[in-house]
């Protein structure tokens, strides 16, 4: 099943990758460096039994960089709630991946009215040293050919249980060639956004939240999902055994049946 592809007019160019399906409205945000491609495992599991489109942030995948690269928190909440009113939807359920989990909790705390329930899958709470605290101040790289960039994608961090094979055309996907010369899909002035806090946002949110670690993560601790859940009014969360923090590629089955469960039960439809 592959999804169709749409953009959002204005600036920047959003691209969408729009599953169908017809139950409650369920939009997907990807982390740093990815793309909505790092959904394709769990988001023909979760179009059976929601409306579901992923959202390339600006600075990323098939959507448009930033000119001035002012990628920002407001900016990509501002993404957000473009694709939702593009989509046509009045309520939904907002799911997201790492810095995508960071921004739907801001898109929360700022723009609560439209959303039915949150889901925030495996993401940095706050940074305590090493890479995240380190501003990524280098141009973007460029490789000559698509063998020597293809042979660089890793993935960050780079434990995970997707296959090899996999792994590889994923890289594949996360590409694009500029004139004679490849680079990655997404824009190296991203790297400059400040991973503060999120602690002040969680009391803050008063819909049904959904928090999910993977067990080997190595970027959220079992104890900030703790810290995470007490803090919010109205959370549940779970850990996913054996996947690493790219969650939606280790354990996209678990992972959408964990969706699943929560957005059609208490947290009811998002129509």
């Amino acid at each position: 099943m592959r999804p169709a592809s749409s953009f959002i007019g204005g600036s920047p160019r959003l691209h969408l990758a729009d599953w169908g399906g017809a139950g409650p409205p369920l939009l997907l945000v990807h982390g740093m460096g990815a793309n909505s491609h790092w959904w394709d495992r769990c988001a023909p599991l979760l179009a059976r039994r929601f409306r579901v489109a992923a959202l390339d942030l600006s600075g990323h995948g098939d959507s448009e960089w930033r000119a001035d690269g002012d990628y920002r928190a407001e900016t990509w909440v501002e993404d957000i709630e473009r694709a939702r009113r593009a989509l046509g939807w009045e309520r939904f359920n907002l799911c997201g991946h790492s810095l995508g989990a960071r921004l739907s909790l801001e898109y929360a705390a700022r723009c609560p009215r439209p959303l039915s329930a949150l889901a925030l899958v495996d993401f940095l709470a706050e940074f305590s040293g090493g890479r995240f605290s380190r501003p990524r101040l280098a141009p973007q790289p460029r490789y000559p050919s698509r063998a020597a960039i293809l042979k660089r994608f890793r993935l960050q961090p780079d434990r995970t249980l997707l296959s090899a094979s996999a792994l590889a055309a994923l890289g594949r996907l996360s590409i694009r060639r500029e004139g004679r010369s490849f680079t990655w899909k997404y824009d190296w002035r991203c790297f400059r956004y400040r991973y503060d806090p999120i602690w002040p946002l969680l009391p803050r949110l008063p819909m049904p939240t959904l928090l999910i670690r993977g067990r080997e993560s190595l970027v959220m601790s079992a104890q900030d999902l703790r810290r995470a859940q007490a803090a919010l009014p109205q959370a549940r969360a779970l850990e996913l055994p054996d996947a690493h923090h790219h969650a939606p590629l280790d354990a996209p089955a678990a992972l959408s049946r964990a969706l699943g469960d929560f957005l059609a039960g208490p947290a009811g439809p998002a129509r």
